[in-house]
C-alpha cells in the first residue's frame, strides 16, 4: 500500500485530481530512478515524464531531496509490509523457519524493484534526512524480527537473547545493504535467494551455536 498520501514528505493533495497528479509524479520518478538513477533525475526531468508543469510537481513536493525522501520511505515501507506479511503467523515450525521467512521477504522485495532500491540506497544518495528515513525504516522492521524471535529464546539471559536478537538481524541486513549498494563486490555474484538463503544460514548458525552454549536446567 502506497504511503505518498499520507508520508510526511509530502505536501498533501486535497482532491481527487491532486491525488491522480501525484500518482503521475511518483510513477513517473520512480521510472526515472531506474532507467537512468540519480544523475538523470531532477524536477524538470519528472515533469516531463509525467506529462505535467513543473508547477505541479512544486505542489506536492519542496524539491528534488523532499521527492527522493518520500519515494525512499515508501520503499522502506514497502519492505516492512513484506516482513509484518511473513512473519504474521505465531506457528513457525522453528528458527529456521522464522529466519527463512524474514531474509527471504526483504530479499524479495529488493529483488522485485532492484534498479530502484540499488538507486535508493547507493552511497551517492546518503544524507541526513535518507539516512535516517533507512534507520527509522531498519528499527521498525527490527522490532517486528524481535517479536517473533524472542519466543524462540526462552530460558537465555534477557540481555544475551537480546544481544542474539541484534546480531543475527544485522547478519542478514548489513549483506542485503551491501548488495543493494553495491559497496560490496564478493556480493555481486549472487541472486538475491542465494544471498537470503546463504546470510539466514549464517544468522541460524550464529543463534544455534549460542543456544548450545546455554546451560541446560537440571
Amino acid at each position: 500500500m502506497s504511503t505518498f498520501e499520507t508520508s510526511p514528505h509530502v505536501l498533501r493533495p486535497q482532491q481527487q485530481r491532486s491525488r491522480v497528479a501525484l500518482a503521475k509524479i511518483v510513477t513517473a520518478a520512480e521510472q526515472l530512478l531506474r532507467t537512468r538513477g540519480i544523475d538523470g533525475f531532477s524536477m524538470a526531468e519528472v515533469a516531463e515524464a509525467a506529462r505535467l508543469p513543473v508547477g505541479n510537481i512544486y505542489r506536492r513536493f519542496r524539491g528534488k531531496d523532499e521527492l527522493l525522501q518520500a519515494i525512499k520511505y515508501d520503499v522502506t515501507a514497502r519492505i516492512e509490509d513484506a516482513v509484518a506479511r511473513r512473519l504474521s503467523s505465531r506457528e513457525f515450525k522453528d528458527i529456521t523457519d522464522l529466519i527463512q521467512r524474514f531474509a527471504g521477504a526483504t530479499c524479495d522485495t529488493f529483488a522485485g524493484d532492484e534498479k530502484l532500491y540499488r538507486t535508493l540506497f547507493a552511497a551517492q544518495v546518503a544524507g541526513s534526512a535518507m539516512d535516517r528515513i533507512g534507520a527509522d525504516g531498519r528499527r521498525r522492521i527490527f522490532g517486528r524480527y524481535r517479536e517473533a524471535l524472542l519466543p524462540f529464546l526462552q530460558g537465555v539471559a534477557q540481555d544475551k537473547a537480546e544481544r542474539m536478537a541484534r546480531v543475527s538481524f544485522h547478519i542478514i541486513t548489513a549483506a542485503i545493504l551491501a548488495k543493494a549498494r553495491g559497496s560490496d563486490e564478493t556480493l555481486n555474484d549472487l541472486s538475491w535467494k542465494s544471498l537470503g538463503d546463504e546470510f539466514g544460514y549464517a544468522a541460524f548458525a550464529y543463534l544455534q551455536a549460542n543456544l548450545e552454549s546455554v546451560p541446560k536446567r537440571p
